[in-house]
């Protein structure tokens, strides 16, 4: 069952009940999107979490932001 929570304005998925848990990051210019048929194969066996970083998903506002940023946000 795919989980959604907001973590500071964030959207963050979680899908699969392992013990185990698997953070994917996107790179760039992606979205949480790439990692779907990798969270399909894992979440059997492992938590898949996964979002996107803020300033690439088309739906929010954009916004540049800092490696200094990026790297608190991860």
């Amino acid at each position: 069952m795919k989980k959604q929570y907001s973590i500071a304005g964030i959207d963050v998925f979680v899908e699969g009940e392992g013990a185990e848990t698997i953070v994917m990051v996107h790179g760039w210019p992606d979205t949480y999107r790439i990692w779907a048929k990798q969270v399909n194969f894992f979440k059997k066996n492992y938590r898949c979490v996964y979002f996107t970083f803020p300033g690439f998903d088309v739906t929010k506002p954009r916004k540049a932001y800092s490696l200094v940023e990026t790297t608190e946000i991860l």
